[in-house]
């Protein structure tokens, strides 16, 4: 992906982006939050959306590549203080290096899966973003 690419989205701050009604606007949202692919250290993207609407973005660089259970108790103590009826928070893991998937990449999908409401875990690196399948999710296990 380029900066040149008409279907990236401009970088925009999430609430002046569109809303999120599926799997693609929510993989479009990130784009246009990490811009290009490419990552110095491993890092923690928190996506907080109100209702269909994203409201505010974390980014936490510098995560371990393997989360420690400390590490995923202090990420759903926060969630659960936001996460409601109405409010959802949408999770992305991403890293340096390429597209094979490390063990890191696994604990971090499966420790993160379903604490912030509905929406999918996504993983990146330096060559793509996906959504952690269920797959992956079992391999974690």
């Amino acid at each position: 992906m380029t900066s040149d690419d008409p279907d990236t989205p401009r970088l925009r701050p999430p609430h002046l982006m569109p809303p999120i009604t599926d799997q693609a606007a929510l993989e479009g949202t990130w784009r246009a939050l990490m811009g290009e692919l490419g990552f110095a250290v491993p890092q923690l993207w928190l996506l907080f959306i109100d209702g269909a609407q994203p409201r505010h973005v974390v980014h936490v660089e510098d995560v371990p590549l393997f989360p420690g259970e400390r590490d995923l108790e202090q990420v759903r103590g926060l969630l659960g203080l936001v996460v409601g009826e109405t409010r959802s928070c949408a999770v992305l893991y991403a890293r340096p290096g390429g597209t094979r998937r490390t063990p890191g990449d696994l604990a971090w999908a499966r420790g993160l899966s379903g604490i912030g409401g509905a929406w999918p875990v996504h993983l990146a690196n330096d060559t793509e973003l996906r959504v952690a399948a269920p797959d992956d999710l079992a391999a974690a296990g």
